[in-house]
């Protein structure tokens, strides 16, 4: 499956019951941190030693809306706008 991750996405992790929010590490921008899993952009695991759950599917903002999920980007406490 062709991913490219961004920070505020949304996705359904194989073997999880609830879509899971992507956020980008803070001390690595190449790193995508997934309930605890950290994935590059390309949705792959970050650490190719490690094993990461599958990404099933990327939602779009209608269905993340639809399910009642944030679709508005929150700059994390590190970054002032």
């Amino acid at each position: 499956m062709g991913v490219r991750l961004y920070d505020s996405a949304w996705i359904v992790l194989r073997d999880f019951d609830t879509p899971q929010q992507v956020r980008k590490d803070p001390r690595n921008p190449a790193i995508f941190n997934v309930a605890g899993f950290q994935y590059d952009i390309d949705g792959h695991a970050f650490r190719r030693t490690e094993t990461v759950p599958e990404i099933m599917q990327m939602l779009s903002l209608a269905e993340a809306r639809d399910l009642g999920l944030s679709t508005q980007y929150t700059a994390p406490r590190s970054i002032s706008l």
